[in-house]
């Protein structure tokens, strides 16, 4: 019997580094944060949650896209989702490596925004440093839908005060 085994490279900003988090520890973070963003406790996630220097990469081309750094900024990514209207729920979580955490959550509003809506299944990527959520990476499954929610959700102001 012959054995093709190949070799797996790991992007260096996904590479394991020292941790005593546990399985199980890894995956109640994320659990733990999307309790919070639901019942909108945004200091229990800024404090038991992310990492200080957290970054959040979204997809798109968007007023919401582009990548926060820090939790301030991704905080105030989660109030305007919360002024949108839109709620997450998760539907499923599983553990790749001792820091590498990838769910699928269903991301949708209740009621449409300026005529648009959205209803979606997605894929984040989580990686966990010392109990603390440092790096997220979204993947959208309908992006040209989220595109189109979020400019309408979120238009630019008048040009005189957006060059200002």
């Amino acid at each position: 019997m012959v054995s093709d085994t190949k070799q797996q490279t790991v992007p260096h900003n996904l590479q394991k580094s020292p941790s005593t988090v546990t399985h199980k520890d890894s995956l109640s973070v994320v659990q733990k944060m999307y309790e919070c963003f639901n019942r909108g406790d945004m200091e229990a996630i800024r404090q038991d949650v992310f990492a200080p220097d957290i970054v959040w990469h979204l997809p798109g081309r968007h007023p919401l896209a582009g990548t926060k750094h820090g939790a301030d900024e991704v905080l105030a990514f989660f109030g305007e989702l919360g002024k949108a209207g839109i709620r997450v729920d998760l539907i499923g979580l599983d553990q790749f490596h001792e820091d590498t955490v990838v769910e699928v959550h269903h991301g949708y509003t209740q009621t449409p925004v300026n005529g648009a809506s959205l209803d979606a299944l997605n894929c984040t990527h989580y990686q966990i440093v010392n109990g603390k959520i440092q790096n997220v990476q979204v993947y959208l499954s309908d992006q040209h839908g989220a595109d189109n929610f979020f400019w309408a959700a979120f238009s630019l102001k008048a040009i005189p005060d957006r060059l200002s």
